[in-house]
């Protein structure tokens, strides 16, 4: 059964979730014209995309990387 003080804590919460994703909302992402690991060029097609930093194969070997907890 909640109380006044576990509504309270969630209002409080959601209240700063919110104002969390407001403020990620507001960030510019910024995109390279050249992969930060390789230093290939990245094409202009995928920098429209917004807040690119790697080429495809580069976050490719990053992707498969998590995937497998390296």
């Amino acid at each position: 059964m909640m109380d006044d003080l576990d509504r309270a804590q969630d209002l409080e919460m959601a209240s700063r979730n919110a104002a969390i994703t407001a403020q990620q909302s507001k960030q510019v992402k910024v995109t390279l014209s050249h992969c930060q690991d390789c230093g290939n060029g990245i094409p202009p097609k995928r920098q429209k995309i917004g807040g690119v930093i790697r080429c495809i194969e580069c976050q490719q070997l990053i992707e498969m990387k998590q995937k497998r907890g390296l």
